[in-house]
């Protein structure tokens, strides 16, 4: 159950905290600690290839892409950058027409001037690394005896660090607490903002089976995209300018053209986003039972419409292929944890901890005196708001996300607010606080369709009337409800039809002359949003936490966190921190799977599943004609192994959201692949690591070179990287 395969590059925590040492000395004794370990897994690398002070080793060729969304890895001299297509897919997608659809057609840059910029992309590189756990720990101490710790004193301590340091560099520092606070450290990033795309494989080969193979396997995805990162002439980080050049990485990635058999060793380092495996028995049933039930129902009914929508129309199609794959990434996400999660048994497996953990801490009376009521009042608070916490997720499922308008009245009701807190009665648009708001809106203007909005409008409203009691409502809601009979979508069919929030053209001529707050405030989805509050739903679940447990039930779990980690520490056992958006490094090795009684699934795909699994009539199984005659010629080239091209493979790495796009190096530290899915037997991985059925899916990097070499003949593109 606690497999060491979630470790921190940069903390190697697992083994019991980081020991006290000048800057970064002591990552470097505890990477000593298991590099023996990692040698038996079959890595080749040196100690100090993987990570150093000076040049960073191959961990120095690895980013974090927008702050963490997904990983990237340095291939060229020359700031080529590789990722996963679908880490690139809103980029693409918002470049994207129907007259020139880089999502459908793909996009291969045949000159630097063809690099497309693009706008707030940013790419990350790790430089440093400082424990600061002391001066964490006395500003915490300090809270405590004010009486002034709470749910959001960590960000306090977070932003006093980062303040403090933030004036001493060049760099962009971030602060980041391990292990509910046990450990902070100061990470500093140098932040490059001027990213370009150049090459993209259309959907068709990027995306191979679309949502129906997500989360599966076998899969045959060219899951890739590659950007090239622009410095100043110095190398230093700069805002996008035609002045800037091709960034020259202080490492470089060797792409090894060898490929992988079983029980070859992998290595995968990233950005691996949120994690929360020390959450107790009783937030995991309530994750099972509560939270992903109401976010599978939604967000179907959501995609199921926006289907039906994209389906008649191809611009509909375009402006919401982005809004549909994330829809369907988090809906079949929540729908396979919950099936891993009772399949597994996830609950009771922590429940049985907790039992041994209690008994551990009665027998000694500190112990008892600081967590002896720990499970106790989780087990009451949970109970307790379980009720509350349901109205909460129906209201974020069904209100605050799935209608562009609402989102929008949301928008004006909190500048109203603001205005009336200022006394205040009127809006205009020669008002400084009024006039960005007033001149235009982006989310009735790009990726809107108005049939699409209504539908989706009346069905979310329809089932968050249904499952939230009337109480919660409002009084808006309540009048507009009763105007309308009772019928849901006759109201918002009405309330759509009225509203200025509802076209572009209405909200900016409406917008254009000087409005009184009373009038703008009965517009139908302005009084909804004024109506439906979210500190109505926030505060009842806190009302029913504190109403048992006396605090906010974020400090009990963060009590429950150390409680754990105290445990585990007490009896040897190696525990890694929560993913965070920081570095990781996760070993394992690629191997087949044994699903289920009777099924096996061996560790790679070819490309014999394209003909396969080929569906003219089906959008998500489509082949263009080059594509179909390149697999039938089978002309793998200097790619293929004994007359196959393998597409796909499987490891047993620990991944998560953010891993996206993550390098996947063999024991030379070469580039071997992409990490861009896990399996269904995985999805309970945000709580809990199933050792023998969690997969990491993988784009075969040779798959990926002959896409670029065969298929798009940019092999200009391969001549700029180091082929091993």
């Amino acid at each position: 159950m606690y497999r060491k395969l979630f470790c921190s590059l940069l903390a190697v925590l697992l083994l019991g905290g980081a020991a006290q040492a000048d800057e970064g000395m002591w990552l470097i004794q505890h990477l000593e600690k298991i590099y023996p370990q990692l040698r038996h897994r079959g890595v080749k690398l040196p100690l100090h290839e993987i990570y150093n002070e000076r040049d960073g080793g191959v961990a120095a060729a690895v980013v974090a892409v927008d702050g963490g969304m997904g990983t990237g890895s340095m291939i060229s001299e020359e700031g080529l950058m590789i990722t996963n297509h679908h880490v690139a897919y809103s980029d693409i997608c918002a470049l994207s027409t129907v007259e020139c659809n880089y999502l459908e057609q793909g996009f291969w840059a045949r000159s630097r001037e063809e690099e497309i910029p693009i706008a707030g992309k940013t790419v990350q590189f790790l430089r440093r690394v400082v424990d600061v756990t002391a001066e964490a720990d006395s500003l915490i101490r300090h809270l405590k005896s004010c009486g002034k710790w709470g749910m959001m004193s960590m960000r306090r301590v977070v932003s006093t660090i980062e303040k403090k340091y933030a004036p001493t560099t060049d760099c962009e520092v971030a602060c980041m607490p391990m292990w509910h606070g046990r450990k902070t450290f100061l990470y500093y990033y140098d932040v490059y903002k001027d990213v370009r795309l150049v090459a993209a494989p259309p959907r068709n080969i990027a995306a191979f089976g679309g949502d129906y193979d997500n989360w599966s396997w076998p899969q045959h995805k060219g899951d890739f995209t590659i950007y090239r990162v622009y410095a100043s002439k110095e190398g230093r980080p700069a805002e996008y300018s035609r002045e800037n050049v091709p960034l020259r990485p202080r490492r470089v990635l060797q792409i090894s053209s060898r490929g992988v058999r079983d029980n070859d060793c992998a290595l995968v380092i990233g950005y691996p986003g949120r994690t929360k495996r020390y959450a107790s028995s009783y937030a995991i049933a309530e994750k099972e039972h509560v939270t992903n039930p109401i976010v599978v129902e939604n967000r179907h009914e959501r995609m199921e419409i926006i289907r039906r929508h994209m389906e008649r129309d191809p611009e509909v199609r375009v402006k919401y292929s982005d809004a549909f794959f994330s829809l369907s990434n988090f809906a079949d996400y929540a729908k396979w944890e919950n099936i891993c999660l009772h399949r597994f048994g996830v609950a009771d497996l922590r429940r049985a901890e907790e039992r041994e953990v209690q008994m551990w801490v009665e027998e000694d009376t500190a112990r008892r005196a600081q967590y002896g009521q720990v499970l106790s009042t989780l087990r009451r608070s949970y109970d307790l708001r379980r009720e509350a916490q349901t109205h909460l997720n129906y209201f974020r499922e069904t209100w605050l996300g799935p209608s562009a308008p609402i989102l929008v009245a949301n928008r004006i009701n909190s500048h109203l607010l603001k205005l009336q807190r200022t006394h205040r009665s009127v809006m205009s648009p020669d008002d400084e606080d009024s006039r960005d708001l007033c001149r235009s809106c982006p989310k009735l203007e790009k990726n809107y369709d108005a049939a699409t909005e209504l539908d989706l409008m009346k069905r979310m409203v329809r089932n968050f009337a249904t499952h939230v009691p009337r109480k919660m409502w409002g009084k808006g809601f309540e009048e507009l409800y009763d105007a309308a009979g009772g019928n849901v979508e006759l109201m918002m069919e009405q309330a759509f039809a009225a509203s200025f929030c509802s076209s572009a053209e209405r909200y900016k001529e409406y917008l254009s002359r000087e409005r009184s707050i009373d009038e703008v405030l009965q517009d139908p989805l302005v009084k909804l949003a004024a109506s439906v509050q979210t500190v109505r739903f926030t505060g009842a679940v806190m009302a029913c936490e504190k109403r048992s447990a006396g605090c906010d039930l974020h400090v009990c779990e963060r009590d429950y966190g150390h409680m754990l980690y105290d445990y585990r520490e007490a009896h040897g056992i190696a525990q890694y921190p929560n993913a965070n958006s920081t570095m990781r490094l996760s070993y394992g090795r690629v191997r087949d799977l044994h699903p289920s009684d009777g099924v096996w699934k061996a560790s790679r795909s070819t490309a014999e599943g394209f003909a396969q699994k080929w569906n003219p009539s089906q959008y998500e199984w489509e082949m263009s004609d080059r594509m179909r005659g390149l697999v039938a010629d089978e002309d793998w080239g200097r790619w293929g192994e004994k007359g196959r091209l393998y597409v796909n493979f499987i490891t047993d790495n620990d991944i998560t959201g953010g891993n996206s796009g993550s390098p996947v190096l063999n024991g030379r530290g070469e580039l071997i692949g992409l990490a861009f899915d896990g399996n269904r037997e995985s999805m309970a991985g945000d709580v809990w690591f199933h050792p023998e059925l969690s997969r990491t899916v993988c784009v075969d990097i040779r798959y990926v070179m002959w896409v670029i070499e065969k298929y798009a003949d940019a092999g200009y593109l391969i001549s700029e990287m180091q082929l091993r």
